[in-house]
Formats: C-alpha cells, sequence, structure tokens
C-alpha cells in the first residue's frame, strides 16, 4: 500500500486563491508545448496553494503553514478545477502530439473526477484510523520537514503552533458532517483518539517525563545544526511553547469534539446508511478500479478469484508437504510458531533485515524484468509507536522530489502474528522493488512529464502493478519455498476476499461481523487482522478492489501481448511499457499497450 499520491484537489487544498499568470499562452507556439506551459502553470499554482504538497516534495516554502481545510476554501478548489477544465478544452486535441494528447485526456479525467468527488464530499470520513491529521501532521513534521537552519527550526515552530487554528477548522468541518448524520464509525474512534493522546504524552505536556514523539524529533534535528549553544536552547524553548500552547490544545479539541459526538445507528456499517449511499458507493469503486464497474460484478470476480486461489494453494500445499484440507491448513498455518519471528526486539529487527535481503536480492537482478533501474534508494522502517496501533501491515512512500529522501518502506511490528514469515517474499516484492518503489521510481526518472502526472497516480494503477509485480520474482527463483509461494498466493486471496468483502459490506449490505466471518473461513489470516481489514474497508469504501482488479487487468494485457506477439513477446519491453508513461487509469493503459502490440512490441 503506498502513501497518498498528490492529486489535483490535494494541490490545491490551502494558500491564496488568486488567478494563475498565463505564461502559456505567450511564451511557446506549438500547440503540445503550450498545453504543457499550461499544465506547469496550473501544476505550480496549486503547488502554492498547498504547504503540505510542498512538504512532501522536499520544498521549504510554506513550512510555517498547514492546509486550509474550510469549506470556503473547498468550493474555491471546484471553482479552479471548473475554469482549468474550460481552459482545457481551447485547445486543439487533435492538432497535439499523441503524448500531449494523452495529457489532455489525463487532465480532463481528474478535473471531471475532482468536481464530481466535491459533489459528494460530504460522505468523505477526513478523520478516520485510516487518515487525518493525527497522522498527516506527525508524518509531515518527521518526515517532511528537515532542519537545515535555524530558519527551518523556526519555521516548524510556527507550524506546531499553527496545529491549533488547523484543527479547529477540521473540528469545524466534523460538525457540519454530523449535523448531517455523517460521523465516523464507532471504532475508528477510540484508535484517532489513541493515537492524539500519544501525540500529546511525555514532555513538554508532562514536564520530567520522556519527550513526546515531536519534541524528539525537533531536539534530534535541531543537535545537529551548527548554531551556538544559546540559540539552540532558545529553539528548544520556543519549540515547547509551539506544543504547549498550539500542538496541545489543537489535539485536545479534536478529541474533545470526536468523544463528544457519539455514534448512530448503524454508523459502524457501509456506506450504503449515508445520504445518497448506494450511488456514492458505485462513484467510488469507479474512481478507484478506473472501470466502469458494478458492485455486483466486482462481488462475482471476487468469489472466482477466491475459487481460483483456493485451487491453487491445495497443488502449494502438497509440495510443501502438508496433508489435510484447506481449512486445516489455514488453521496450522495460524497457530505454528514456526511461521512468525518471535514478538521480541530481536524478532522484529530480525524480520525487517530478511524484509531488506529479499528487496537487496531482486534489485541485483532487477535488469531480468525491465530495462529501468531505481535512482533513489528505499530504507525499511518500522511504523513509529504512536502509529502502530491504527496503521495497516505495510506502507510505502515515494522519495521525495529533490532526491533528498529515499523511498520509505514501513512495516508495522507491532504485533509479529500480523506478519508471517511464509508472505514475507510476497510483501517486500510488493512495497518495495519490484513494486512500489520501482514504479515510482521509474515515473520519477521519466523526462518531459507533465508534473501532474509525475506527481500524481491512481491506486488501480499503482497498487495492481505492485500486486502483479509479487509474481514477477516467482519465474527468477526468488520463491526460493513452497511456503513463500503459498505466501503469495496468501497475499493475493487478501486482495481478492476484498472484492467479496468490500461490496459485501457497502453494496449488499453485510455487518462487519459476516465479512470478518467471511474472511475467517477463507484466507489464512489472523481473526485480529481479518477486523482491522474490515474496519479498513468500512471507511476507504472502494479503494481496497483497486488491488485485483488493477492486477488482472495487467495480467489480461500481459496475456493478449504474449499471444498476438508470439516469440517476439519480451517481458522486459512489456514491463517497460506498462511503467513508460506514469500512472494511468486503467482503459488508457490498454490503449496503450494495444497501440504497443500493434506496433509489434518495439522497444
Amino acid at each position: 500500500m503506498t502513501g497518498p499520491r498528490i492529486s489535483r484537489r490535494e494541490l490545491i487544498a490551502a494558500g491564496t486563491f488568486v488567478a494563475a499568470t498565463p505564461a502559456w499562452a505567450t511564451t511557446a507556439q506549438d500547440g503540445s508545448a503550450r498545453l504543457n506551459a499550461f499544465f506547469e502553470s496550473v501544476f505550480q499554482r496549486d503547488l502554492q496553494r498547498n504547504p503540505g504538497a510542498q512538504s512532501t516534495m522536499g520544498m521549504k516554502a510554506g513550512q510555517d503553514r498547514w492546509p486550509d481545510v474550510s469549506a470556503a476554501r473547498a468550493d474555491e478548489n471546484v471553482t479552479l478545477v471548473r475554469r482549468d477544465l474550460a481552459e482545457l478544452r481551447r485547445f486543439d486535441r487533435g492538432a497535439l502530439t499523441p503524448e500531449a494528447r494523452l495529457s489532455w485526456d489525463l487532465f480532463a479525467y481528474n478535473a471531471e473526477e475532482a468536481i464530481e468527488r466535491h459533489r459528494w464530499r460530504g460522505n468523505h470520513y477526513p478523520v478516520c484510523q485510516m487518515r487525518g491529521p493525527q497522522r498527516d501532521i506527525p508524518q509531515t513534521l518527521v518526515n517532511n520537514h528537515a532542519i537545515e537552519s535555524a530558519a527551518d527550526a523556526e519555521a516548524y515552530v510556527a507550524r506546531l503552533h499553527a496545529v491549533r487554528p488547523y484543527l479547529a477548522a477540521v473540528v469545524a468541518g466534523l460538525a457540519r458532517q454530523a449535523a448531517n448524520g455523517v460521523v465516523p464509525p464507532a471504532f475508528a474512534v477510540p484508535l484517532v483518539i489513541g493515537n492524539c493522546e500519544k501525540l500529546i504524552t511525555g514532555a513538554p505536556f508532562q514536564p520530567g517525563t520522556p519527550d513526546s514523539p515531536i519534541l524528539a524529533d525537533f531536539r534530534g534535528k535541531v543537535a545537529k545544526l551548527d548554531v551556538p549553544d544559546g540559540a539552540r536552547a532558545r529553539l528548544m524553548k520556543a519549540a515547547e511553547a509551539g506544543l504547549v500552547e498550539g500542538f496541545g490544545p489543537g489535539f485536545r479539541h479534536l478529541v474533545d469534539h470526536l468523544r463528544a459526538r457519539p455514534c448512530g445507528a448503524n454508523c459502524s456499517e457501509g456506506v450504503w446508511r449515508l445520504p445518497g449511499g448506494d450511488i456514492y458507493y458505485a462513484a467510488q469503486l469507479r474512481w478507484n478500479t478506473t472501470l466502469p464497474v458494478a458492485p455486483e460484478e466486482v462481488h462475482r470476480i471476487g468469489l472466482d478469484e477466491t475459487a481460483r486461489l483456493h485451487g491453487e494453494m491445495r497443488a502449494v500445499m502438497q509440495r510443501a508437504g502438508f496433508s489435510g484440507s484447506l481449512p486445516e491448513l489455514f488453521a496450522h498455518v495460524r497457530a505454528a510458531d514456526r511461521f512468525y519471528y518471535p514478538d521480541t526486539a530481536e524478532g522484529k529487527a530480525a524480520y525487517l533485515d530478511a524484509m531488506r535481503a529479499k528487496i537487496a536480492a531482486v534489485t541485483a537482478r532487477l535488469g531480468e524484468l525491465t530495462n529501468h533501474v531505481p535512482g533513489a534508494g528505499v530504507v525499511v522502517k518500522p511504523v513509529e509507536p504512536w502509529l502502530e496501533a491504527s496503521a495497516g501491515t505495510a506502507g510505502y512512500f515515494a522519495p521525495s522530489a529533490d532526491g533528498t529522501r529515499p523511498g520509505i518502506l514501513y512495516v508495522n511490528t507491532r504485533d509479529m502474528r500480523n506478519l508471517p514469515i511464509f508472505e514475507l517474499s510476497a510483501l517486500s516484492y510488493h512495497e518495495g522493488v519490484p513494486g512500489h518503489h520501482l514504479e515510482k521510481a521509474v515515473t520519477r526518472a521519466l523526462t518531459g512529464l507533465p508534473k501532474f502526472r509525475a506527481f500524481g497516480g491512481y491506486t488501480a494503477f499503482s497498487e495492481g502493478w505492485a500486486l502483479f509485480a509479487e509474481q514477477l520474482p516467482l519465474d527468477m527463483g526468488l520463491y526460493d519455498d513452497p511456503w513463500q509461494e503459498f505466501g503469495r498466493l496468501s497475499m493475493e486471496l487478501m486482495r481478492a476476499g476484498r472484492l467479496v468483502t468490500d461490496t459485501g459490506v457497502h453494496a449488499l449490505r453485510w455487518s462487519r461481523e459476516k465479512a470478518v466471518r467471511w474472511l475467517d473461513e477463507n484466507t489464512p489470516s489472523n481473526h485480529a487482522d481479518h477486523i482491522t481489514a474490515i474496519q479498513r474497508y468500512i471507511v476507504t469504501p472502494g479503494q481496497a478492489c483497486a488491488y485485483e482488479m488493477g492486477k488482472l487487468k495487467l495480467v489480461e494485457l500481459r496475456d493478449r501481448a504474449r499471444a498476438k506477439l508470439g516469440g517476439g513477446f519480451d517481458l522486459r519491453r512489456f514491463n517497460d511499457r506498462v511503467l513508460g508513461s506514469g500512472p494511468l487509469p486503467l482503459p488508457m493503459l490498454e490503449a496503450q499497450i494495444d497501440a504497443w502490440i500493434a506496433a509489434g512490441g518495439a522497444a
């Protein structure tokens, strides 16, 4: 699972409402060049409006502020998008180069989706266990706010003070939603509150105790500054004041609001219960999969894929020497200690080291899969303690745009029973190489790509690629025993199960308990993991369906290319073509691959 991409609506989420200087109108004569200049103008305008996106990209502009999340800003955002879409349509698409036409189509696709999402913004959960300021604020400060000078430190302090008004605006938005009957599900609230409380535990909130997470981050960064001791002491005092006066009160206000807004009936069920819920979920499926699929079709595909994967598991378990039924196998792998690292500091460290070794091994042979080699490295880190309780199993964050920060692969080592050894290979390949890290590194290295494409993305493309990438090392012999192959099937089975349970909860009106029970009976993961999974699907409707739907489309395209090209098919060239235009909605990717096949599968 990747970290959040920078979408159009996120890029324009903060700053002042200003008209872009239309440099594109006068700096180039060629239609395609003028179009690209227009894209650059819009991107830079949007970037200026969003300090969070600037930090994600390694920029220091706006690093003393947080995004504007007011209702007025949301209306301004969609006004800008509509204006941009109208301007786009003034360009003669037929007169553009093929690459510029693709960019035209993508810009229009993104804008139309942003307008439609604006319509449904009241049904979105901006604060839940999967997203919200309790995650964004500390991750921005810790991962993206470098302190290389006293000015950087002072901007960090300004951000600490700004947390209070920022979270006041977040709470105002939650109150507006609550007035319309939209509140975070009951199970999400204690997880969010737990994250918040961990952030405001320790010094300076409780004097004489160890540093709170953010004070510890600030202290560590400032300790490396080449400044006089007196200046360092003043910066530390200023940070403590920022935490006590801004950061702490802001998070306490959010906690107080969440505690005062109890859930109503059925609030922990699917989005069918929300205003226009059935239409909203159909739109969420379309946005996330980029495909015109109905919930009933996705549900059926999930059941078919589950049956297929069960059959492949039975064949693998025989090679692994296990005799018994599939349910007995599931019970065996859940219970046997040999399939898990010890839940100790040493066991957690050993797991992370093993993951690093898996990524290094496939990276050394990457030339067998692609002609692209990532320039940026990837580091494997445990999820921070304050986030463990609500974080998923693993997540990937792309390198910074300026190359100063590598890709980061976070692993949640809170409970080692959620990290079975037999899934270690597939998880490493999915989140690292040749999965998310390769895809993001290739996109970053593409030249001439408009920035809205280089820094944007589509869940079905990225997660579909990462799931497709899990199986690529199989033919390389890097799944070194049948249990690792079983783990790959286990992870894909989880993704197939998402098609069943996500649509079950949101369209077929399954209870949370029924969805958990289905996973218990059909997948080898443990019961606690299944509860966490279903809770994730409830607050992110449709998102989890993007993985398997994307992977199935890539397999379909690969098999089509192999059948039509015969001996001329080269997997490396196919993978290069998939990644070579950056992230695309799946129908546009299909058109690109069909054109590549028609051209003979050339490099």
